[in-house]
């Protein structure tokens, strides 16, 4: 995994791997440990202290800090909890089906489901899981979002390629698997050509909706999200400033309420890969610049 060594090379790396406060406290507690078996081996006899050269320190210090940067190695996810609230942040390189949470999965105000036709890719978040939790019964989906569509005020778009019925930007829509549980939400639109398209305001819209929307029929449980409208949204915004977004959108509605105690969000790693997502630079804007 090529972000693992990318971060290697970064000054976020170097941060919170040598320079962090726990970093220092771990230096020299090695640092105490080397030192503490040197006067062990003097008390026994092994090797006494004359036979050390003055500048003994120097090496010390080196193994010290060669264990703690080894301990401190780039990672796939950082986490960040709230002080004094139950409430946790994640962020995850990985497969965010993989998550035993409830997943938000980003979708068009048209809710098209139709991966026969490529309306919907079956690489998409969307067509990832119409085959991997409905064997591709893409009906089954149609049937649970037209039951939660059903007392919704829509529009009618006659030149919308697939379905003609259109929702808000922040609609959202609970679908079930067994035991799993998706938050189907309307963050981009389908031009003629069945190309999506979202803006930067959608998703701060449509993550307004999606918090409302769990807070008073949601299952009060952990919540994985993607980074939405960063793929097929086609949104000119880095996955790092996104992941930023997302994270202040949660915390700004979990302010005075209790609607889910953790909220991960998933990176597909080859996005991270891809775009250089650093997990570090993350983790010090949770710690640092998160208004909560």
């Amino acid at each position: 995994m090529t972000f693992f060594f990318r971060s290697l090379a970064t000054t976020s790396f170097w941060k919170y791997a040598l320079f962090s406060r726990d970093a220092l406290i771990a230096i020299f507690a090695t640092v105490g440990s080397l030192y503490f078996l040197m006067e062990l081996m003097d008390f026994l006899g092994i090797y006494t202290k004359d036979k050390y050269s003055k500048f003994a320190i120097l090496p010390i210090l080196a193994v010290a800090i060669l264990w703690v940067v080894t301990t401190r190695r780039p990672v796939s996810r950082v986490v960040y909890k709230v002080p004094k609230r139950d409430l946790m942040l994640e962020v995850k390189i990985g497969d965010i089906f993989d998550e035993d949470s409830d997943i938000v999965v980003s979708t068009s105000t048209t809710f098209d489901t139709d991966i026969a036709s490529g309306l919907i890719s079956p690489n998409s978040l969307q067509g990832q899981l119409a085959l991997k939790f409905f064997q591709g019964n893409t009906a089954e989906i149609d049937r649970q979002l037209a039951l939660g569509l059903g007392s919704l005020n829509f529009t009618i778009n006659a030149s919308a390629p697939g379905k003609k019925q259109e929702y808000p930007i922040g609609t959202v829509v609970k679908v079930t698997a067994g035991t799993k549980t998706f938050y189907f939400l309307a963050m981009s639109r389908l031009n003629a050509h069945g190309t999506a398209s979202s803006t930067l305001r959608d998703v701060e819209d449509s993550l307004d909706s999606l918090w409302q929307f769990i807070a008073s029929q949601g299952n009060l449980r952990d919540i994985a999200v993607p980074l939405i409208g960063t793929g097929r949204g086609r949104i000119d915004t880095s996955r790092k400033k996104m992941t930023e977004k997302i994270a202040q959108s949660f915390a700004d509605a979990a302010k005075g309420k209790v609607f889910c105690n953790k909220l991960t969000v998933t990176i597909h790693p080859t996005d991270a890969d891809r775009f250089q997502v650093n997990l570090f630079e993350i983790k010090d804007y949770l710690s640092q610049s998160l208004h909560i």
